[in-house]
Formats: structure tokens, sequence, C-alpha cells
């Protein structure tokens, strides 16, 4: 006898299409739609940058929080502690990395918000264009100079009172361990004296993550999105101190969200 998830995996796998297919698609209707305001407020750079900023902060929000729950790709069973985060900007999160979501429900969170990317993928038409008229921030590691640009351009990011997103593990997790983190996000806190705010995403099962399955996951999946309090930067502080500390409660908050999970089964044993 078929279980209830195999008898209605069919309809997931559509809605997981539609999912999917709506994504590209509304990435089109957005350029058609917005290209042409851009194009009037082109001469104007200050109200140009503010006009793309608020419409795709509402863009990401509608689509991460309101589509895609609708069609059932997941639900939002939590967000916690998102005032706080408001009330801490100008800030550095640094998020866990496991979904393709991750940023998209993050910065449809947060009004005036950059994230930092990896340069590759700017080479995505949209990308690009936020990268170069928005505040997506890319970055080429094995680049000094490309390194050096993006330090200084996050640098005036936040000194302009915006906040900067960073998943410092640098890729999507494959397992429930929170991987080593990158120090450029600590750096950049310590340099510009704001604080660090650890953000957690977690869903019991994988979704868009870099393991099988999670395209069309067979489980029904909710998203808690938990903003822990802000980590404020000691005197004393440098970056592997405060880097540590950050790395500990989210690896203490992410254990308890995933016991009883999928994530617990497949973390490593120390």
């Amino acid at each position: 006898m078929k279980t209830p998830s195999e008898t209605f995996y069919p309809l997931k796998v559509a809605l997981g299409c539609v999912g999917y297919a709506s994504y590209f698609a509304s990435k089109i209707v957005f350029v058609a739609l917005v290209f042409p305001a851009f194009l009037i407020l082109l001469p104007f750079r200050r109200a140009r940058q503010r006009f793309i900023q608020v419409v795709t902060h509402r863009y990401l929000g509608f689509f991460s929080r309101c589509w895609l729950p609708f069609i059932g790709s997941y639900q939002i069973a939590e967000i916690s502690g998102l005032q706080q985060a408001l009330a801490a900007r100008p800030a550095v999160l640094v998020a866990n990395h496991r979904s393709l979501m991750d940023a998209l429900l993050v910065l449809g969170l947060l009004p005036r918000s950059g994230a930092l990317i990896k340069s590759r993928d700017t080479r995505k038409v949209m990308n690009g264009l936020l990268a170069r008229y928005f505040d997506l921030v890319s970055i080429d590691r094995g680049s000094l100079e490309s390194v050096s640009a993006t330090l200084e351009k996050s640098r005036r990011l936040l000194a302009g009172g915006k906040n900067l997103l960073v998943f410092p593990e640098g890729t999507r997790a494959r397992s429930g361990r929170l991987q080593h983190f990158n120090l450029i996000a600590f750096d950049l806190a310590l340099a510009a004296r704001v604080p660090v705010v650890p953000v957690i995403l977690h869903t019991p099962w994988p979704f868009m993550a870099k393991l099988p399955g999670s395209i069309f996951p067979r489980h029904r999946n909710d998203y808690r999105i938990r903003f822990l309090d802000p980590e404020i930067p000691g005197r004393d502080d440098d970056a592997a101190a405060l880097c540590d500390r950050v790395h500990r409660r989210m690896a203490r908050e992410l254990k308890q969200l995933d016991a009883g999970t999928i994530w617990e089964i497949k973390s490593p044993q120390p």
C-alpha cells in the first residue's frame, strides 16, 4: 500500500515545477516592469537605487513568503527576532546556508540590505545588473584586486546605514554540521564597528540543497527563520574571536532544530 507521501508525490512534483517555472517567469516580468522606470531614473542615481531597492525587496518578499507557500513548496512556520534585527541596522548578517532559497528569504524580510555573492554568480543577467546598480557585492576570492574592491564597497554600504548579508560557509552544506566560517564578515564588522546578527534558516527536510531529492522533496517543509540577538564586537576582539562566538551560538541553535530530523541523521559524528 502506498503511503500518503507516495500517493501525493506526483502532485508535489507538478506544483514544484510550477514554482520553478514561475520563478524564472517572474524574473522576466520583473525586468520588463522595472526597466522603463529604471531608464527614467537613470540620471538620478540615488532615486534609481532607492527605487530598485524597494521594488526588489517587495518582489523577493512576495515570491518567497506568499507565492511559494501558496502553491505548497513550503510553509513559513516561524519568523522570530526580526524586529531586533531591523533595529540593529547597519549590521553584518551571517546566515547558515543549506538552500538556494536562503538569500531570497532573508533579503525579502530586511529592507535596505545588500548581500555578498560569488563573482561567478554575476554571470546571470539579473544578478549582474543588481551587482552593478544595486547592493549585491561580488567577490572573487582568488583575486586580491577583487577582494580589495569588495571590502571597499562593503564598507561604503555599511557606512550608508545598510545591512550586509554574508553566508560565511561559502557554499551550501551537505550535512547538519555547520561548516567552517570565512573571516571576511567579521573583519568587516570590526572595521565598521557594527554588530553581527546571526541568522538561522531551517527546514526539517533538504530543499533546493546539495542533496539528492531536495529539488522535489517528498515531505512537507516548514521554514523557520530566526534572527538571534546581535553579537556586539568587543574593544579587544579580533575577527577570529568574534567568528568563534557567533559560530558556536549558531551551531547550538541548529543542533536543537535538527534534533529528530534528517539533518541530525546526516550530521557526521565528532
